[in-house]
């Protein structure tokens, strides 16, 4: 029988320095509590020793300064190397946006490719992360210049779930299931850059795959669960989001328990002391 157990959490948003002016966005992020909650999250993995923990993307809160986001994600990088269990990450939107290419990102995170497949514990799990594409750079300011897969590695992805046999869990930063994003602070207004670009045609591989148990994304800064082509998508919150604009950071991540089969989903969220 097939056991293991995960933390999963996202969109941690590491800021060094908040500027003084605050647009909408950094109202929503509280970046200053970032590294407070890191470390509480990181301190409560080597407690409870978990099996594996990853991460959906978005460790930066990009600057559109290319040498300040490479120092600000080696730091977070090297703080959440702290995790003493089998740690991985997906490469988020932010992290990339002021990035000539995603190798840039892969060699501080010593990743020869950042997608990539690995077993454990008789689960097969599947890291799957977007790529920059050149005719998308200088649209939105390059924000979502990272919004597709490669051809590539769509192809490779097939190939993986071909070869597989194992229960198998699959992690990207964009959302891959339909949702309008109906009361989304982010994304009511255009769901569309909620979801991964090409997602149709990672879904049809997927949905065809009796193996693949649970699908993981972060990315929309809500938790929540969708059910599509009777595939279970988890939509995974920020870590930093003031969610209900009381100041408080959310904090949320998943504790998640595997048998066999069966995906169980415990909502935590790590409390800070907040200034007044």
């Amino acid at each position: 029988m097939s056991k293991s157990k995960l933390i999963v959490f996202s969109d941690i948003h590491y800021l060094d320095k908040r500027p003084e002016k605050l647009g909408p966005g950094l109202k929503r992020k509280l970046t200053q509590y970032s590294i407070q909650i890191v470390d509480k999250l990181i301190k409560k993995i080597n407690e409870d020793k978990p099996d594996l923990s990853i991460c959906l993307g978005d460790l930066i809160e990009d600057t559109l300064n290319h040498e300040k986001d490479i120092k600000n994600y080696t730091y977070i990088w090297d703080k959440l190397k702290n995790i003493q269990v089998p740690f991985y990450s997906v490469i988020g939107n932010h992290d990339m946006r002021s990035m000539n290419s995603r190798k840039e990102i892969e060699r501080i995170m010593n990743y020869e490719n950042a997608t990539f497949s690995f077993d454990l514990n008789g689960y097969h799990f599947i890291i799957l992360t977007t790529d920059i594409k050149e005719d998308t750079i200088k649209a939105d300011g390059g924000i979502y210049k990272a919004r597709c897969m490669s051809e590539k590695e769509i192809s490779w992805l097939k190939e993986d779930l071909l070869k597989n046999k194992l229960p198998c869990l699959i992690f990207t930063h964009f959302g891959l299931a339909e949702d309008i994003q109906k009361g989304n602070y982010w994304f009511e207004k255009n769901p569309e850059n909620a979801l991964m670009k090409n997602r149709k045609e990672i879904k049809n591989i997927i949905k065809s795959d009796n193996n693949v148990i649970a699908i993981f994304s972060g990315h929309q800064h809500w938790t929540k669960q969708l059910k599509e082509d009777g595939k279970n998508y988890y939509v995974v919150g920020s870590l930093t989001d003031n969610v209900d604009m009381k100041g408080i950071p959310d904090g949320i991540y998943l504790e998640i328990e595997l048998e066999n089969k069966n995906v169980k989903l415990i909502e935590k969220h790590i409390k800070v002391k907040v200034d007044n």
